[in-house]
């Protein structure tokens, strides 16, 4: 029969047929489960839909011309088993059916089961897995619904969702999900198949897989949709497909985004979110919190290699079970688990990367992974990552005197009141440049990612992971320094031509006096991480439950030369006549105002000399050497964690849920040496020292011509200038030779004492202020937290409150220090012998309360607005709160003064009453997004920008006399204290606090409906701009000269205006390919009292990325190709910083270089990818 239809005719056949024996009818329904037919069936008249059901799926359907009379079907597409099919086809008609054999299907009214009444309000569970059809990766963020009732839940990260009980008699679930279909999948009917259900969603177009970057954005986006929070959510194909070096540079695309860039390499180490800098943000790894190392709370995140990464969230309204530290906002890194491969996976990469200059180095990256699901509930997965640098770059810092011309009266810049702001006189508007160093750095990296990651699911109400990860990073960096400087000098009284022959101070070039450095700094960073996360379902209630465990270290080992060169005045015989500017100074004798440097086309200043001062500045034997020195650093850090979750989700309520949850956290950081000081901060102390002895000197031609060589600077811009280098390959010979430089030998004609040596290694810090100090902090933190979620219509409100209790202790060495009026120092042995130098540990507790209100509207299923508030907290500074107590007296008639400087363990976090308004749209037909948000940040107790400024303080001399005690009645000259003695106290405390403003806007939408190929293209763009009004307290004189404290209204550090990204996308085929311009704007560094300000100057880079996927029999191979900062030349120099009055209100306009960075300009890579 071609129709496959018995009509009633056969009816008598039917009933013979309902007498098949129940094991007959088990087999027939377990023939047609497994057999999955490919429906295209449009929705019309149900007689209509049955017909073309039974021609596609081969089976006869037996049933009475009045049954499907006047009813209509809603059609079915996809690949499903035949019972799944019919279902479909038969939604709503009223209509159910028995399997009379494998290929006989008889239909009859829904309510003829026979099983009773009862059995339509049997309730039972109902859970499962999402996931694509044509790669069998989970479908996160899937809106999952079931027909006829109110049920509603949402696909998890890992594909699985959980209804705690549907009706028995449900027969399908809707999934909806951006860019497909909306999929109507049968429900089965035995209870234990439907606690773990499996359903796949998508089909594959002419047997070509759609992957790549359309599939990563449809998993991000049906994830943001539908959080209940606001959140920016980058899947692993998707932070792939942007041109980046690491996670930070990928993140810097993302809306509300800034990424901070290392002083060494230009790279992206860490970001800023919402004007708020990375000390604010708090970054988890599958979970746990990462921790930085030494005093600083930044997360270096270059060291973050993208291989087993699943996708990053940055959550910027945040939920009482969320951390509440982090008022930049939370991120969070998941890798892949165990169960995210399919069956089995192995892949291998390479890439290598150079720039179009070879000459600055070259990199390459190899990376691996396999997976396999050893049981259908139990995978593993292992994965590597290996990157190796060996790179050159160039740094130019430019010393100046700003302004060179002080205002009428003053012969210090420090004694200018603040009234007074830059410049001071008009006419006046430039600086002196009085010496560039150039930097010349060699740096060799290697980098090392390695993960296991295991998955467990027990049963189908417990599931287990667990991940381990280790980053690791040994480098190797040869910094080699020449200053080409002046010495100057401040002439008082010196006409100036520029204020018409007006006398005031000025400073002028002396003499050139040029100097050497060599750095060299062997470090490795490690950072661990344990993570054990479990969660288990028993009907409606959740439990999380999480263990984990983090450790991070730096080590160090350093070596610093320093070469002085000879002191030479005779400028008129060194200084190129055609810049040189020379001014008579009040006795007529010429001195010289300017023309020691001249500015490239680049811009970037050298030495302007004539033929002798360059030979000067060559020669080898005009440089003696002045000290030789090693440090170290020594900084791990470790925290423990624990935490869970219990949640219930009742049936059929308003009430989604009610969650009450914990979270106990330790950690601990140690300091080899309580500078606050790391290899690129501060200066460390020495471990081993050799310093020249005065009066002796010892040219470096002395230790081998290893030691010292001449390079032309070529590579920056400046081709046939010629400097001199101090080299790391005479290093040994350069430590070798001093040995035996510390003592005379009698038996030769000259002196050999030249140096003397000091080892600080295995010094006592009690009685010895050279040695090294160790340093300890501990922060203990208990956190609980309410949270539910009500839904009513198209509103849903989420929110709570999260408690949060820390307890912070430091312990320091601290140690007076005290100059009497007649300049007599007291030595240590005596506040040794009275116990004032020893280590102390002070502590603090601080309880913070931080609610959440989101709101969410949802007119559509695809718009969704968000009206949020939640607040938020940032830690101090651990400068702040651990800095060792010190007394400092000095009655000197010069100085009078006593001060204490102390640590404020009782520093309150800063909180942040965070609001802002969302809203969005969701393209259905393929994944996009149309977004705009307005953001405002109430920031209470600020510390970002309290600087460490002296303020006076009447205790201040109550607490010395204490401090003291019995010793000042034995010693009073410590305390002989008179009427003019200021007291002032350096101890940071809480600001007024400030806001924080801005706007976010974003669009990413497929041009699928443009004519022909143009349909291939996608366009992604956002911008955030962020404004900030923060009271930033600066030290200065006012009008009568006194010392004082000003509040000025300033941006946050690290805050730019505005960041945008534009970028063009092409997908056909195997092909893909991106283009994307990133700009980010200038943010301030640090504020000066004067208008003076430091800044990191805007940047902008243009990157290609280009992919073609090749797939094979045995495997799938992708090639790339990328392309990096494609608009700068290798001789233009990166501006990384400049004194500018771009972030005050002085009214003026100016900008002075301050640094440059040379990195190679545009950079290629290639690589390949093999996946079986």
């Amino acid at each position: 029969m071609n129709n496959k239809i018995f009509h009633c005719a056969l009816l008598a056949g039917v009933a013979g047929a309902s007498l098949t024996t129940p094991a007959q009818a088990q087999e027939a329904r377990e023939q047609n489960e497994h057999r999955q037919v490919d429906f295209d069936i449009a929705a019309q008249d149900l007689d209509g839909a049955l017909s073309d059901f039974a021609s596609q799926s081969q089976v006869d359907l037996v049933y009475s011309p009045d049954l499907v009379a006047g009813k209509d079907s809603p059609g079915v597409a996809g690949r499903y088993s035949v019972p799944a099919g019919l279902k479909i086809v038969l939604k709503g008609t009223g209509l159910s059916y028995t399997e009379v054999s494998a290929e006989v299907f008889a239909l009859r009214m829904a309510d003829g089961t026979g099983k009773g009444s009862s059995a339509d309000a049997a309730m039972t569970p109902f859970g499962g897995r999402i996931t694509d059809f044509a790669t069998d990766a989970p479908l996160p963020g899937a809106r999952l619904t079931i027909p006829g009732t109110e049920l509603e839940t949402v696909s998890d990260q890992d594909g699985r969702f959980y209804f705690p009980a549907i009706p028995a008699t449900a027969e399908v679930l809707v999934v909806e999900y951006l860019g497909e279909a909306t999929r109507e999948v049968a429900i089965p009917r035995d209870a234990a198949t439907r606690r773990n259900f499996a359903a796949a969603v998508g089909v594959a177009e002419n047997n070509l897989v759609v992957r790549g970057y359309r599939s990563s954005l449809q998993r991000a986006l049906n994830q943001q949709m539908n959080a209940s929070n606001n959140a920016t959510i980058v899947s692993a194909d998707l932070l792939g497909s942007f041109p980046a070096e690491n996670v930070s540079e990928a993140l810097r695309r993302v809306p509300g985004v800034a990424f901070g860039r290392s002083a060494d390499t230009g790279e992206g180490t860490n970001i800023t979110v919402r004007g708020f800098s990375s000390e604010a943000i708090n970054i988890q790894l599958n979970g746990i919190e990462l921790q930085g190392t030494g005093f600083e709370r930044t997360i270096d995140l270059s060291g973050f290699l993208a291989e087993n990464i699943s996708q990053i969230t940055i959550h910027k309204s945040l939920l009482p079970s969320m951390e509440s530290n982090g008022s930049g906002g939370l991120v969070e890194i998941e890798t892949k688990s165990g169960l995210d491969y399919g069956d089995f996976q192995a892949s291998l990469g390479f890439e290598g990367e150079a720039n179009f200059d070879r000459d600055y180095g070259e990199e390459w990256q190899a990376n691996g992974t396999i997976a396999k699901r050893l049981t259908d509930n139990f995978g593993i997965a292992a994965t590597v990552q290996f990157r190796k640098t060996d790179r050159r770059n160039y740094n130019a810092d430019i010393n100046s005197t700003l302004p060179a011309v002080l205002p009428d009266g003053y012969n210090y810049l420090f004694y200018v009141p603040a009234s007074q702001q830059f410049p001071f006189d008009e006419g006046i508007d430039d600086r002196l440049i009085t010496g560039v160093s150039i930097l010349r750095r060699d740096r060799k990296v290697e980098d090392l990612t390695a993960s296991i990651n295991a998955a467990w699911e027990i049963g189908a109400n417990t599931k287990l992971r667990f991940d381990a990860q280790r980053i690791q990073q040994n480098s190797e960096l040869y910094s080699s320094r020449t200053t080409g400087s002046f010495l100057t000098t401040g002439v008082n009284d010196m006409p100036i031509p520029e204020l018409d022959g007006e006398t005031r101070r000025r400073t002028v070039l002396r003499a050139l006096r040029p100097n050497l450095a060599l750095n060299t700094i062997d470090q490795t960073y490690t950072q661990d991480t344990l993570s054990l996360r479990g969660q288990t379902r028993l009907d409606n209630w959740k439990f999380d439950y999480k263990a984990g465990y983090a450790r991070a270290t730096t080590k160090s080992d350093n070596y610093n030369v320093s070469a002085l060169g000879n002191s030479n005045a005779a400028l008129a015989d060194l200084i190129d006549a055609a810049t040189a500017v020379t001014n008579p100074d009040g006795t007529g004798n010429p001195r010289y105002v300017d023309g020691g440097f001249v500015t490239l086309a680049n811009g970037l200043p050298l030495l302007s000399l004539t033929q002798l001062g360059y030979d000067l500045l060559n020669a080898s034997d005009q440089y003696n050497l002045t000290t030789a020195s090693r440090t170290g650093t020594n900084s791990p850090t470790e925290s423990y964690t624990l935490e869970g979750d219990i949640r219930y989700a009742p049936t059929g309520s308003f009430l989604q849920y009610i969650a009450f949850g914990g979270k106990y956290d330790r950690s601990s950081r140690k300091s080899q040496d309580d500078l606050f000081a790391s290899t690129t901060t501060g200066s460390l102390a020495s471990l081993e020292s050799y310093s020249r002895i005065f009066g002796t000197d010892t040219s470096i031609d002395y230790f081998g011509g290893d030691l010292f060589n001449n390079a032309d600077l070529a590579d920056i811009g400046a081709g046939g200038y010629v400097y001199p280098f101090l080299s790391r390959a005479g290093l040994e010979q350069l430590f070798g030779t001093l040995s035996s430089l510390t003592q005379d030998d009698p038996n030769t004609p000259f002196n050999e004492e030249r140096f003397t040596y000091k080892n600080n290694s295995d010094l006592d810090p009690i009685t010895d202020s050279d040695a090294q100090t160790p340093a300890e902090t501990v922060e203990e933190k208990l956190a609980a937290y309410v949270e539910g979620k009500l839904e009513f219509g198209r509103f849903d409100v989420s929110g709570g409150v999260r408690m949060e209790r820390f307890t912070r202790s430091g312990t320091t060495l601290t140690a007076p220090s005290v100059r009497t009026e007649d300049n007599l120092e007291i030595p240590r042995d005596v506040f040794i012998g009275a116990n004032l130098v020893r280590f102390e540990t002070t502590g603090g507790t601080q309880t913070t309360f931080t609610p959440s209100l989101l709101l969410n509207y949802r007119p559509a299923e695809n718009i969704v607005a968000r009206f949020h508030y939640n607040r938020t907290t940032v830690n101090p500074d651990f400068r702040l709160i651990r800095r060792s107590r010190a007394v400092y007296v000095d009655l000197r008639d010069s100085q009078n003064r006593v001060t204490i400087r102390e640590a404020n363990p009782d520093l309150r976090p800063t909180t942040t009453d965070n609001f802002e308004f969302d809203l969005s749209y969701y393209f259905e037909d393929s994944p996009g997004i149309l977004r705009a948000g307005f953001f405002y940040k109430n920031v209470q107790n600020n510390f970002t920008n309290v600087f460490f400024q002296d303020g006076d303080d009447s205790s201040v001399r109550d607490d010395v006399v204490a401090y003291f005690g019995d010793l000042a009645t034995q010693f009073p000259e410590i305390v002989a204290f008179d009427a003019d003695t200021a007291f002032l106290r350096n101890r940071p405390e809480n600001g007024e606090g400030g806001k924080i403003y801005g706007f976010e806007a974003e669009v990413i939408r497929q041009l699928d409906f443009l004519p022909g190929f143009l349909s291939d293209f996608g366009i992604l763009g956002n911008v955030t701009y962020t404004a900030a009004d923060f009271p930033t307290l600066l030290s200065g004189r006012n009008d009568d000269g006194t010392l004082d404290q000003f509040t000025f209204d300033r941006a946050l550090k690290d805050q730019s205006a505005w960041v945008y990204n534009a970028s063009l996308n092409y997908q056909r085929g195997g092909f893909e390919g991106r283009l994307i311009y990133t700009y980010q704007d200038a943010s301030p560094e640090a504020f000066e009292v004067h208008g003076l300000d430091t800044i990191v100057p805007s940047y902008s880079t243009l990157d290609l990325r280009l992919n073609y996927h090749l797939p094979t029999s045995f495997a799938d191979v992708t090639f790339y190709l990328q392309g990096d900062d494609l608009l700068r030349d290798p001789t233009d120099g990166d501006l990384r910083s400049a004194t500018s009055s771009m972030f005050n209100e002085s009214g003026a306009n100016f900008l002075f270089p301050d640094n440059y960075q040379f990195n190679g300009g545009r950079t290629i890579t290639v690589g390949a990818r093999i996946s079986f």
